[in-house]
C-alpha cells in the first residue's frame, strides 16, 4: 500500500483514547483507523483507560495502559479527576518522546469525559449511536420521579461536555440527533465508521465446521432488547420460509440473559424450535456471514449499522428496519426499498421472502465509501 502522507508534507502524530479494547464495534473503529492511518506513514497511538485486550495487538500503533485499576478511588467524581490527571501526565509524556499530538480521537462516554477533563487539545469526540436513546436507555428502568430526575441530570451532563467541542458522527443521522438533541459543538463532522474490505472479504473464504449445511439466514448481535430479536424471530416464523435462522450473539449484561430467555420461550411457542439455531460466538463472523442466503436486522436504533455494512462487504443480501440511524445509509439505491418500519413484523417478513426471491446484486458502489482508506483520509483532515 502506498506510504504516501496524505494532506501533509510530515509524519503526523494521531492518538485514539478508548476505555478499553475488550470488543465491540467502537473498538473496532479505532483498530480499523490505526491500521489505515499507519498505512499512510504516520504514527498512531493507542490510549485505554482500562487494560482490557481482547483484540490482536499489531505493530500498526503503540498502546499505552492508562492504569491497570481504573477505580482509583471508590469516590466516582473524585475517581474521573484522578484518571484525568494520569491521562494529562501520559499524554504530555508521549508528546515530550514523539512530539506534538496533531489530533486527538476519544471514543465512548468514559473516555470522552476523561479526555475533556484532561483539558487536551486539539481534541474530537466520536459519538457511535443515538444521544437521544443512549439516554433513554440509562433512565428507562428507574420508577416515574427518578427517572425524570435522571433524565434531567443525563441532559445537563451531556450539553456540559459536549457543548463547545469538536465532535465526529458515525453517520449523518447521528450528527442531525446530536444537534436535535441541543448540542452546540464548536464542529461537528460525520464520517462513517471505517471498515478493512479486503481483511472482511479474505477471512470470509476461511471455513467454518460448525456451519449448517442447510441454507439460512443470519442475524449478528448482542442479545439486547435494542435489537429486537422479539420482531426478527416473529417476522421469521410469519415468512414459513425453509430457510433456518442462524442468531450470533452474546450476553453482556444480566438484562441480556433475561431478553434471550424471553426469546427462547418465544420461539419455543411460536412451534419453531427446530429452525432457530443459537450460535454464540464466533471468532470469525464473516465466514457465516458470506455464506448466508440473507442478513436480517431488526434493531430500533443504531448508530451506523456495521453489520449491515460488512453484509454488503462480503456480498450477502440484506434487509433491515428502518431505525435512526445508519440503515437508510448503507441500503441506498435499490435496496433502500427492503427498509421496513421499526417494529412493523409484517413488512419485514414480507421484506425477507422479497429478498430471498429477488435479491439485488451487491457491487462496489455500495460499499466503497465505507473503506478504511477513504475513512482515514477524512480524519487526518481533521488533523492540524
Amino acid at each position: 500500500m502506498s506510504r504516501d502522507l496524505v494532506g501533509s508534507k510530515s509524519m503526523k502524530n494521531i492518538c485514539f483514547i478508548i476505555d478499553s479494547l475488550s470488543g465491540g464495534g467502537a473498538e473496532r473503529v479505532v483498530l480499523n483507523l490505526a491500521k489505515a492511518i499507519n498505512n499512510f506513514g504516520h504514527k498512531v497511538h493507542v490510549i485505554i483507560l482500562e487494560n482490557k485486550v481482547s483484540y490482536e495487538i499489531n505493530n500498526h500503533f503503540l498502546l499505552h495502559i492508562l492504569t491497570s485499576d481504573r477505580r482509583l478511588s471508590k469516590n466516582k467524581f473524585w475517581n474521573k479527576v484522578l484518571l484525568s490527571r494520569e491521562l494529562k501526565k501520559l499524554v504530555t509524556s508521549l508528546e515530550s518522546q514523539y512530539g506534538t499530538f496533531n489530533l486527538i480521537v476519544s471514543n465512548l462516554e468514559d473516555s470522552d469525559k476523561t479526555s475533556s477533563m484532561a483539558n487536551l487539545h486539539n481534541l474530537y469526540h466520536c459519538y457511535h449511536i443515538s444521544m437521544q436513546q443512549f439516554l433513554n436507555d440509562k433512565t428507562k428502568h428507574r420508577v416515574r420521579f427518578k427517572r425524570l430526575f435522571r433524565k434531567i441530570k443525563e441532559n445537563t451532563r451531556h450539553k456540559y461536555l459536549y457543548n463547545n467541542s469538536n465532535m465526529v458522527a458515525v453517520s449523518d443521522g447521528v450528527k442531525k440527533d446530536i444537534l436535535d438533541f441541543g448540542i452546540k459543538p464548536k464542529k461537528i463532522v460525520s464520517i462513517y465508521n471505517p471498515f478493512d474490505i479486503k481483511d472482511i472479504r479474505k477471512k470470509s473464504l476461511d471455513s467454518d465446521i460448525n456451519i449448517p449445511k442447510e441454507k439460512y439466514i443470519i442475524n449478528i448481535a448482542r442479545f439486547s432488547t435494542q435489537k429486537r430479536h422479539d420482531i426478527l424471530i416473529k417476522a421469521y416464523a410469519k415468512a414459513n420460509i425453509e430457510h433456518k435462522m442462524v442468531l450470533l450473539g452474546t450476553t453482556d449484561k444480566p438484562a441480556d440473559e433475561e431478553n434471550l430467555n424471553n426469546l427462547k420461550t418465544l420461539i419455543t411457542n411460536l412451534n419453531i424450535d427446530d429452525k432457530v439455531i443459537f450460535a454464540g460466538f464466533v471468532t470469525n463472523p464473516y465466514v457465516w456471514l458470506k455464506n448466508a442466503e440473507l442478513f436480517v436486522l431488526s434493531s430500533d436504533h443504531e448508530g451506523l449499522a456495521n453489520v449491515l455494512v460488512e453484509s454488503l462487504i462480503v456480498e450477502t443480501m440484506a434487509v433491515s428496519t428502518d431505525c435512526p440511524f445508519g440503515p437508510s445509509e448503507v441500503l441506498t439505491g435499490e435496496l433502500s426499498s427492503f427498509l421496513s418500519p421499526v417494529g412493523d413484523v409484517e413488512s419485514l417478513s414480507k421484506n425477507i421472502i422479497r429478498a430471498l426471491k429477488e435479491p439485488v446484486v451487491i457491487t462496489e458502489d455500495h460499499v466503497s465509501k465505507f473503506s478504511a482508506e477513504i475513512i482515514a483520509k477524512q480524519y487526518l483532515a481533521l488533523a492540524t
